[in-house]
């Protein structure tokens, strides 16, 4: 209904006021279209001139959140545009502890507003008796929530300690199956469980497999063709299948969902379909609040050793899940797969001097692929016409500075400092999926004791444990928190020292062939896959940028149009130009 006016007068100006704390999950919000229909009745019952709704669904009056339609309403009692509040039950306006609620309440009525409650009466100011009953209602309402909030609190604590799943819908690959429980006092209870669903777990395996399969294998977009080892063009091949979607089979609000390469990693990344216990880590908003959307995975690990604790018979091997990790980690811009033979495209390495990427053009002719700038349109300041350089020439320039760079790096500090970071790339390249998995949770679980410790402390400035009871509490699980923290650093040391290889410099070069031409025939270089050329250039490159030819053909050197950055141990560029003599005049 419109806003109203000014209240003038007698007249009455009517707020109806509708709240339910939980969405339905039909979205049918039965409750507040009830709430409001009879609310507008009553106020044109009482000869209301205006009556202007108030409504705030999936939002609770007990924890206190923002309530945007009910801040609304006391502005315009505020304002006088509104002196005469209708609402179902006082709970709908108000479940806060009654001396938060009572000030407000008590301004309204000071206000000269009325408070109608359609099952409990009117509440209005100068009249003793009402604002004690209005007191009880509101430490009734209070109460209640508290009762519900604390019951349903222990009811999910001794689920989880029976076993019990709580983490609402079952995740992709599992379903949800009853099971009674007996509580230490010898209780029965019924928690829900996780157990496979088939259908579904032959799904994430043949993922699995196609991905196991055709990830390595190059490929040449366009016509359609979507890479089959690639999320998207699973995703593709499993809506043109007609591979139902989790959110098809479980409900109307989501029966038009489709297959998303999003959804596809989320469901990858779930420790659980390698058997592992696991809890999902869910995205804050900018004000702090937490969100339903799912950020990443926690795997759970015995307190004492630290091992992740494995909870379900695993859908692929924990093995297969932490190499899949591996591969799920460069997906992304600038990351994708194999688009053919050229070793420096499809890297985010290589990139002309206007910014744009650069990738392969594959000629007819052999030994005549290019790379060519993809910019579409030339703005003020960059080049006219197309920028390329020979594919050939460029890679075997490349690969002839970091050869030159790795002869060098004894007599040029500078050149060690990028070997040093070389090193460090070369371990994560050639770490075991399930070590680096490891260590990432190592981590995570160091940072959560770390936190949860400053968040003790500060409860025991703040007086939380000044009793005998709490300061025993307060010691007891500062321990338990010092212990996670000394456990996590061990294991973490230990997985450090595991995995310390060293660059394989005698494999590039071997020993004794110093005249040999590191990048001709006979060399490392020439029998080199493809891959293997990428992983080589990844370890000492940053960036490769080039420009525009200053004249047709073979008229500028490609050392001349080329700039390579190398990486430094702090992960910043090291230009070419700045290494020791030998390497930049190599």
């Amino acid at each position: 209904m419109s806003r109203p006016g000014v209240v003038t007068g007698m007249d009455v100006h009517a707020g109806v006021y509708g709240r339910q704390s939980v969405g339905r999950a039909n979205k049918s919000e039965v409750s507040t279209v009830t709430q409001r229909v009879a609310g507008v009745a009553e106020a044109e019952r009482r000869g209301a001139v205006s009556v202007t709704t108030y409504e705030d669904l999936g939002i609770s009056a007990f924890t206190g959140d923002g309530r945007p339609d009910f801040d609304r309403l006391i502005k315009d009692c505020h304002d006088g545009r509104i002196n005469l509040i209708v609402v179902y039950y006082i709970s709908r306006l108000s479940r806060m502890d009654p001396l938060d609620a009572i000030p407000i309440v008590t301004d309204l009525l000071n206000l000269g507003v009325t408070i109608v409650s359609l099952t409990e009466g009117e509440f209005r100011k100068g009249n003793l008796m009402d604002l004690i009953h209005l007191i009880l209602r509101l430490d009734a309402a209070h109460s209640e929530s508290k009762n519900k909030s604390d019951a349903v609190r222990g009811a999910k604590k001794t689920a989880a300690a029976l076993g019990g799943y709580l983490g609402g819908k079952p995740p992709y690959g599992f379903r949800m199956v009853p099971a009674t429980r007996t509580t230490p006092e010898g209780k029965p209870i019924v928690i829900q469980l996780l157990e496979h669903e088939p259908d579904e777990v032959a799904v994430i395996q043949n993922v699995c497999r196609a991905i196991k399969e055709h990830k390595d294998m190059p490929y040449e977009p366009g016509g359609g063709r979507r890479h089959p080892g690639s999320l998207t063009g699973i995703c593709a091949q499993l809506t043109s299948d007609g591979v139902p979607t989790k959110g098809q089979t479980v409900g109307k609000e989501t029966k038009d969902s489709v297959w998303d390469p999003k959804t596809l990693m989320r469901i990858l990344r779930d420790p659980r379909i390698a058997g592992y216990a696991a809890t999902p880590t869910y995205r804050r908003r900018e004000d702090g609040k937490l969100t339903s959307k799912v950020e990443s995975y926690r795997i759970q690990r015995d307190p004492e050793t630290m091992q992740p604790v494995v909870a379900y018979p695993p859908i692929i091997p924990p093995d297969e899940w932490h190499e899949l990790q591996k591969w799920l980690d460069g997906r992304g811009q600038g990351k994708g797969l194999s688009r053919g033979h050229a070793v420096l495209s499809a890297m985010d390495l290589l990139f002309c001097d206007c910014g744009a990427v650069m990738t392969s053009h594959r000629a007819t002719v052999p030994n005549r692929g290019a790379y060519r700038c993809r910019r579409r349109k030339a703005l003020p300041g960059q080049h006219e016409g197309e920028c390329t350089i020979s594919m050939q020439a460029l890679d075997t320039h490349v690969a002839r500075r970091i050869f030159a760079l790795v002869q060098t790096a004894e007599d040029d500090p500078e050149t060690a400092v990028v070997l040093a970071e070389a090193a460090r790339r070369y371990a994560a390249q050639t770490e075991q999926p399930e070590i680096a998995g490891e260590r990432r949770s190592l981590v995570a679980e160091r940072a959560d004791a770390k936190q949860a410790l400053e968040e003790l402390y500060d409860r025991e400035e703040a007086g939380d444990y000044d009793d005998p009871v709490g300061r025993r509490r307060f010691r007891e699980r500062r321990e338990r928190l010092l212990g996670r923290m000394e456990r996590a650093e061990t294991r973490l040391a230990e997985v450090e020292e595991a995995a310390t290889p060293t660059l394989p410099i005698h494999l590039w070069l071997p020993v004794g062939a110093g005249d040999v031409d590191p990048v001709g025939e006979g060399s490392w270089w020439e029998a080199a896959t493809t891959q293997e050329r990428r992983d080589f250039v990844k370890l000492f490159v940053r960036r490769i940028t080039v420009t525009k030819a200053a004249g047709a053909g073979k008229s500028t050197p490609v050392e001349r149009r080329t700039r390579i950055e190398f990486v430094s141990a702090a992960g910043d560029a090291v230009e070419a130009e700045e290494l020791g003599d030998e390497a930049a005049a190599a």
